[in-house]
C-alpha cells in the first residue's frame, strides 16, 4: 500500500503528537509499505527512518497557499492509496481531497477541522460525542489510541534508588500543572521522606516553575532537565512517573511510563482514567499537593508493590497498546473506508 504521512506541526520542538506521526511512518515502513512523509521542520528529519528504500520525503518550508499547491501536485503524482493527517491545519483538506481517502488524528479533539475527511479518529471513546458536535458523522469516527515511540525495554526487575527518583515529562506550562506536582514534594519532605525529583521539558513556566522550588526550599531535590532528546534514558533513570496534567486530550508519556514499566502516579483527568488501572497506576485529585502527595508517599514507601505495579503496567501496555495493537486498528478502519 502506498501511504501519505502528513506533520506540518508548528512547534519549535517536537511533543507527543509529533511522536505519534513519526510512529505511523515508521511502522508503516516496518510492515512493508511504501511511504510518502510530508513535514515542515528539520526536527522531524530525526523522528523517522533515514535512509528507507520505501521511504520518500517531502518538506514544506512553510502552510501557504503556494506550499499546499506543491503539496497537492507531489501527493497526485506520488498517487497513494491512503492519506493520514496529524494536524488540525483545515486546509490541508485541499492538498489531498479526490485523490485518496483522507484520515485525520484528532490529537487535540479538534474534529472540526477534519469534518470533511473520509475517516476521522478519536483517540478516546468518550470524544466521540465531541466529534459529533463538532460536525462529524457517526460513520466516520473511529475510535483508536495512541502508540507510543519507545523500542528500549528494560529488565522486568528493575533496581530501586538508594534515594528513590520521580520522574516528571512535559511543557512546562499550566495545563501540565507541574506546580502541583512541587507542592506535593514540598510535602513530601516536610515528612522527612527521602525522594528527588527530576523534571524534564522546557517551556514559558520554566522561571516561575524554578520560583516555585526555591520558595518551597527543594533547590537540592529538584532538578531541571530541559527537554529531553533520549526518553528511553530518562525513564531508566527513574524509580517513579509522575504526570500531574490539568488536561490532555490523550497523554503520550502515559504510554511511555507503561512501556518504561514505571509505577504512575498521575491526575484524574477523563483521558487517564481512562488509560489506567488501580494496578497499573495511583489516580489524584488533579489539583489537590495532598492527594498526590499521599500517593506518591506509597509508591516511595512499596518499592516492591510500586515495582510490581510498573510490570503490571507493561502488560497493560502490550495487550491495548502496542504497535501492532494499532496498526490492526488502523488497517481495519482503511479496509472499512475504502470497502465503499
Amino acid at each position: 500500500m502506498r501511504i501519505v504521512n502528513i506533520m506540518l506541526s508548528g512547534s519549535a520542538v517536537p511533543f507527543g503528537t509529533e511522536q505519534v506521526a513519526y510512529k505511523y511512518t515508521n511502522l508503516f515502513l516496518e510492515k512493508g509499505h511504501d511511504v510518502l512523509f510530508i513535514y515542515k521542520n528539520t526536527y522531524d528529519e530525526e523522528g523517522v527512518e533515514k535512509k528507507h528504500p520505501h521511504l520518500t520525503r517531502l518538506r514544506l518550508q512553510n502552510k501557504s497557499l503556494l506550499s499546499l499547491i506543491k503539496m497537492r501536485f507531489f501527493i497526485k503524482r506520488w498517487q497513494p492509496d491512503v492519506i493520514f493527517v496529524h494536524n488540525f491545519f483545515s486546509r490541508t483538506r485541499f492538498a489531498g481531497a479526490g485523490i485518496a481517502p483522507m484520515f485525520g488524528i484528532a490529537h487535540l479533539e479538534k474534529f472540526w477541522s477534519m469534518k470533511a475527511y473520509e475517516a476521522v479518529i478519536s483517540l478516546r471513546p468518550d470524544s466521540v460525542a465531541l466529534a459529533k458536535e463538532q460536525g462529524v458523522l457517526d460513520d466516520k469516527i473511529f475510535v483508536i489510541p495512541n502508540t507510543c515511540n519507545l523500542t528500549k525495554s528494560f529488565p522486568a526487575k528493575q533496581k530501586w534508588h538508594d534515594v528513590p527518583v520521580i520522574g516528571a515529562m512535559g511543557r512546562l506550562s499550566d495545563e501540565k500543572n507541574f506546580a502541583t506536582l512541587i507542592r506535593a514534594c514540598a510535602l513530601l519532605n516536610r515528612q522527612n521522606i527521602p525522594f528527588r525529583l527530576v523534571l524534564a521539558g522546557s517551556g514559558a513556566q520554566e522561571n516561575e516553575l524554578k520560583s516555585l522550588v526555591k520558595k518551597e526550599g527543594l533547590e537540592n531535590l529538584v532538578t531541571f532537565l530541559g527537554f529531553v532528546t533520549d526518553a528511553s534514558k530518562f525513564y531508566q533513570s527513574i524509580d517513579v512517573f509522575c504526570v500531574p496534567s490539568s488536561f490532555e486530550p490523550f497523554g503520550l508519556v502515559l504510554l511511555e511510563a507503561m512501556f518504561s514499566s514505571k509505577p504512575i502516579v498521575a491526575s484524574s483527568v477523563i483521558s487517564f482514567q481512562q488509560i489506567l488501572t488501580n494496578k497499573t497506576g495511583l489516580l489524584s485529585e488533579t489539583f489537590s499537593p495532598e492527594s498526590f502527595a499521599k500517593n506518591l508517599e506509597w509508591a516511595l514507601s512499596n518499592p516492591d508493590k510500586a515495582i510490581q505495579m510498573g510490570q503490571n503496567a507493561r502488560a497493560h501496555y502490550d495487550k491495548n497498546y502496542a504497535p501492532d495493537v494499532l496498526y490492526e486498528k488502523l488497517m481495519g478502519m482503511v479496509k472499512t473506508v475504502k470497502k465503499y
